[in-house]
């Protein structure tokens, strides 16, 4: 069986650290999303969690990046933060509709980000939105990619990730809290605030991604699957950087960003 493939991105593109050692100096921030689409093949959308994008906005970001790309979108805090999903399905399901049809196939993931203090107490909320948008009745493509990143330890004794998979619901998976379902979605975060610029790598986490390696290898060989990874600057001080060394672990090719390739000539 062949492997499954494995996507990589990090968690949003528009960051000035980034200029020079991963984009070209100088380069307009309207060109960001394109540069980064030669380099690396999927993106975590942070901007949608602060609500809804524009029809016109995902049709730039489809004109900025080939069609193999890949977006994944946080669901809007409005759902999981404001409403905590209480009475959110048809809010849910309006933003699955708007990117659905808005990104097409380039679409990966809808993640809903669950609040730290939302806790397993609150299941009966979670399943309500669940079923509210992946029954037949929630009138969604029966593919739409959901996935749920669960940050409060009183979910690790449930049996949340099975039921969610029942649902073809992704489970996923961080350093922070794993729940044990299949290796979809993951997410490497790092600390936050543990390094004040994103130019260059400050932490070492080789044995981390070693680690990370190993289990990625085994899940690509296991089922076919696609794979998503997704890495913040937090994680090591500069998420492409750590991306390309995870990617060498993996035997994937790395595309050498523009900003290298513009110091190279001086």
């Amino acid at each position: 069986m062949q492997n499954a493939p494995v996507y990589t991105g990090t968690m949003g593109w528009s960051y000035e650290d980034w200029r020079g050692p991963f984009y070209e100096r100088g380069l307009a921030a309207a060109k960001m999303l394109e540069q980064y689409a030669r380099v690396l093949p999927t993106i975590e959308l942070d901007s949608t969690f602060y609500g809804f994008p524009r029809r016109e906005t995902l049709a730039g970001w489809q004109a900025q990046t080939p069609p193999d790309f890949r977006f994944s979108a946080k669901v809007p805090r409005a759902v999981t933060h404001e409403r905590r999903l209480i009475g959110a399905a048809e809010m849910g399901r309006d933003f699955a509709r708007l990117l659905t049809e808005g990104l097409d196939d380039q679409l990966c993931a809808l993640l809903l980000q669950l609040p730290p203090d939302l806790s397993a107490e609150e299941r009966p909320a979670l399943e309500e939105f669940i079923e509210g948008v992946t029954a037949p009745r929630a009138g969604l493509p029966a593919n739409t990619p959901w996935v749920v990143e669960f940050r409060n330890a009183t979910w690790q004794e449930t049996d949340i990730a099975a039921w969610l998979a029942e649902r073809g619901v992704v489970t996923a998976t961080t350093e922070r809290l794993d729940l044990g379902g299949p290796l979809r979605y993951v997410r490497l975060l790092g600390t936050e605030n543990s390094v004040a610029r994103f130019d260059a790598v400050q932490i070492d986490r080789a044995a981390d991604l070693d680690a990370w390696a190993a289990r990625i290898d085994t899940a690509r060989q296991e089922a076919p699957d696609p794979i998503f990874v997704y890495v913040r600057n937090f994680f090591e001080g500069h998420a492409p950087a750590t991306i390309a060394k995870l990617r060498d672990r993996l035997g994937l090719p790395n595309a050498t960003p523009p900003g290298q390739q513009q110091m190279s000539l001086f």
